[in-house]
């Protein structure tokens, strides 16, 4: 598996100091063309994009959102001009207007909630991550250990239920499938890191798996020496008990936390 993919920027908030922005929450009717139109008008008054994303409202097909920003340095008509000139457009039902809340900082304070999947979702950088995964081990140690296993066993169990009858409904039922086809895709889809499922077997049940940027193992200290991945280890059992219907014990054979090139997964049942 070649490892170096373009990562993706979320862009729910951007601090770029010294420069005026601004952001355009746009409601429009599932016509083609609407949202290239929009953008033409950024375009022409000089207001340049950072960030677009699109999304079609779950309510109803015959319509869908744009959230964008806009670095209005250099634009030659306000803010407010130009949402007046978007909402002119034909099929655009509504523009909300997100203002930057202080010189070079702005962030989306116009949409509800976030959504993956069509459910409820929040998003954890780094810094928090940091202060979850490692805080528990430094604050609890072996045990903090133990808690980070179970929470990320559950976690893989509850994923691998709903992916079984996602699967269900495609005509996906072969464990192999759901596990490399739904559930390795969306564990990179999510950011916890790439997968690669170099081998799974039935009989006996089975697996070796490969994680590379693993979200985890990336924030250990650069003292470690013994592998780091309890959470996503969890992960990676409750998901294959789930899917194998058999229950699995996981071993972090290589870890990037003590040196290794990627960290590497072997799956056995537990007894």
């Amino acid at each position: 598996m070649e490892n170096p993919l373009f990562p993706l920027e979320i862009g729910r908030f951007f601090f770029l100091p010294g420069r005026k922005l601004g952001g355009l929450f746009v409601v429009a009717c599932a016509e083609r063309g609407v949202l290239q139109r929009a953008l033409d008008l950024c375009t022409k008054h000089n207001a340049r994009l950072k960030y677009l994303s699109l999304s079609v409202t779950r309510s109803t097909e015959e319509a869908k959102t744009f959230l964008i920003f806009l670095d209005m340095t250099d634009c030659n008509v306000p803010l407010e001009g130009l949402v007046e000139e978007i909402k002119g457009l034909k099929a655009v039902k509504g523009v909300k207007v997100i203002q930057q809340q202080a010189e070079g900082f702005i962030a989306d304070n116009v949409s509800s909630m976030l959504l993956a999947g069509g459910e409820r979702a929040i998003i954890l950088r780094k810094t928090l991550c940091e202060s979850f995964i490692r805080g528990i081990r430094e604050r609890f140690g072996s045990a903090g250990e133990v808690f980070l296993y179970y929470n990320g066993l559950e976690m893989g169990m509850n994923a691998a239920k709903v992916h079984v009858e996602m699967g269900k409904k495609i005509g996906l039922t072969d464990p192999s499938q759901i596990c490399k086809c739904m559930g390795a895709t969306i564990f990179a889809a999510i950011g916890f890191g790439q997968m690669e499922i170099e081998k799974l077997t039935l009989n006996p049940p089975y697996a070796l798996t490969q994680v590379y940027n693993s979200f985890e193992c990336q924030l250990a200290p650069e003292t470690q020496t013994k592998p780091y991945s309890h959470f996503i280890r969890g992960i990676i059992a409750g998901y294959l008990t789930t899917v194998l219907g058999v229950k699995m014990k996981v071993e972090e054979i290589k870890c990037v936390a003590k040196g290794d090139p990627n960290c590497i997964f072997e799956t056995k049942p537990e007894n």
